[in-house]
């Protein structure tokens, strides 16, 4: 985020008594070797990348965020799971988080240390940058600067390209989206030029959630302007395929100011003339957020942009929509006595895959009734089980990650459509297991003190939060969890009495609200003579 640390100080002074408070009552971590005070930059080509994120010194290594790196070369990047696949003109790279081995063309090339997931960006070593691309790199430590020079570009600067495969790929930014034009239609911007594209029924609209790790196939209600945009078109010019890439960022608003919000994990949100702000789904400020609002940031992968904030705040059940503010979207006209009295969904809890929520609405009887989750899956067709009692489910299926999220009903007859209703709970489903991130001490060291701290961090990449109730750490077969200090996001212990010399086997098991577990076991070597 640009100027995100003169925008970080500003709030703390403007709330440091309630920061001050927060900082001196979280737990201690152990130090990094590195701590840089300002963030570090990114030129690649000669251009400077936006520093949200930005890299990371991690020991003696420098991580880069790759998706950022190879996006802005025009090399086009897809997820499925914790797999990141990059492909450019005669190029194949294949990154797996949790793996130091990624394969290049083919070839199987081990990088410095496995690719990790921070924040919802993959960071991988600054080498391995060159060794995928060829390129040359450096990392002026002095000057906080990352240092990229690549031949190996994959787009020009117009929109669209002909790949091998005979399709014209047209990638880019999302400008517009029209869903009243027949057919529908998408406009990319990229580099300066825009390109307004025809979507039929039959194009495949595939929807990626970096963060969350979600794949879903969508409709064009689920692209949103600001998401990247990657398109193939057949020789016809017809579209084969359109894939929308996003990552989201979930929580809960922590502090306001007029020109940004706080979220519960520190993260800090502005907006600019190009962000969109809803609360509850209608037109928002900044200025109408409110502490205790969950919110969603969506962020484009590649450019950093935050183009859209989704803000929602508990309602009463079955709470009608108000009225649109002016130069909000076309909305149908109210048929007097088409209305919804009642809208619930049964969710208590953050599903997993395979769990369902039951959804019913209660209004005029003969409509059409379907639901939203959010701004994820739109338009989910519910059916009238009686006269004026309409009903639908939803099943998590294995991919889908949505934090925190509102669930809207809608209700029509004739055309004619009722005010929204939203339901009053909010739904979290996660089917990605949590991610055991940092290890001390790391797997294979050596260390010389008998009563080493043994470290590990942990988080929820659907962010439906750690259940600090699962969480379990074994020293040498031995559950010293009692003796450990274990937050919603580390575990660490320091042993009462010294080890003996030798090998040491360490294993961490957490949960998250959703029931998903996740075990990373490693072991280190004592040796103090």
């Amino acid at each position: 985020m640009r100027n995100s640390f003169l925008r970080i100080v500003a709030l703390a002074l403007l709330l440091g008594a309630t920061f001050s408070r927060a900082a001196s009552a979280a737990p201690p971590k152990p130090p990094r070797d590195e701590a840089p005070t300002r963030a570090i930059a990114i030129v690649v080509n000669g251009v400077e990348l936006e520093r949200d994120p930005a890299p990371r010194v991690v020991g003696s290594r420098v991580l880069v965020p790759v998706v950022r790196i190879y996006s802005s070369l025009g090399i086009a990047v897809d997820r499925s799971g914790d797999q990141i696949v990059a492909s450019g003109p005669g190029k194949r790279i294949v990154i797996s988080e949790g793996s130091a081995n990624a394969t290049v063309d083919g070839n199987v090339v081990r990088m410095q240390g496995p690719a990790v997931s921070i924040d919802g960006a993959t960071y991988v070593p600054l080498r391995f940058v060159a060794d995928s691309l060829g390129a040359n790199v450096s990392y002026d430590a002095k000057g906080q600067r990352v240092e990229i020079v690549s031949v190996l570009v994959g787009r020009t600067r117009n929109v669209s390209v002909v790949g091998s495969n005979g399709l014209t790929q047209v990638s880019g930014t999302v400008s517009a989206v029209d869903l009243y034009s027949s057919p529908e239609s998408v406009t990319v911007v990229q580099s300066g030029r825009s390109l307004t594209v025809s979507i039929t029924s039959n194009a495949k609209i595939v929807v990626q959630d970096f963060k969350t790790r979600t794949t879903v196939d969508g409709t064009l209600n689920s692209v949103h302007p600001g998401d990247a945009v990657s398109i193939s078109l057949n020789r016809d010019g017809s579209v084969d395929q359109l894939i929308v890439r996003y990552t989201s960022h979930a929580g809960t608003l922590a502090a306001v100011s007029a020109g940004a919000v706080v979220l519960g994990d520190g993260t800090v949100v502005t907006a600019d003339k190009s962000s969109t702000i809803t609360l509850n789904g209608q037109p928002a400020t900044l200025a109408n957020l409110q502490v205790g609002d969950s919110v969603v940031v969506r962020v484009n992968p590649e450019t950093g942009e935050r183009r859209e904030i989704i803000a929602s705040r508990a309602v009463a059940e079955a709470s009608p929509t108000p009225a649109a503010s002016p130069g909000a979207a076309p909305q149908a006209a109210v048929l007097p006595g088409v209305s919804i009295a009642q809208f619930t969904i049964s969710a208590t809890r953050p599903l997993r895959a395979g769990e369902s929520f039951d959804v019913t609405l209660v209004g005029t009887p003969g409509g059409h009734a379907t639901f939203d989750i959010g701004s994820y899956l739109p338009n989910l067709d519910m059916r009238e089980a009686q006269p004026g009692t309409y009903s639908g489910r939803f099943t998590v299926p294995n991919g889908v990650n949505f934090p925190a999220t509102p669930i809207y009903g809608h209700l029509s007859l004739m055309r004619v459509e009722a005010p929204r209703a939203q339901a009053k709970q909010l739904v979290s489903a996660a089917t990605s297991a949590p991610q055991i991130t940092e290890i001390a001490p790391p797997g294979g060291q050596t260390v010389n003190n008998p009563k080493p701290s043994v470290f590990a961090t942990y988080s929820s990449p659907a962010e439906v939060g750690i259940d600090t109730a699962t969480v379990r750490l074994i020293v040498n077969g031995a559950d010293v969890t009692s003796s450990a200090t274990v937050t919603p996001t580390f575990i660490t212990y320091s042993p009462a009495s010294s080890l003996a010399d030798g090998t040491v086997s360490v294993t961490v098991k957490v949960g998250d609200f959703a029931g998903n577990v996740a075990t990373r076991s490693w072991t280190f070597t004592v040796r103090t003579h």
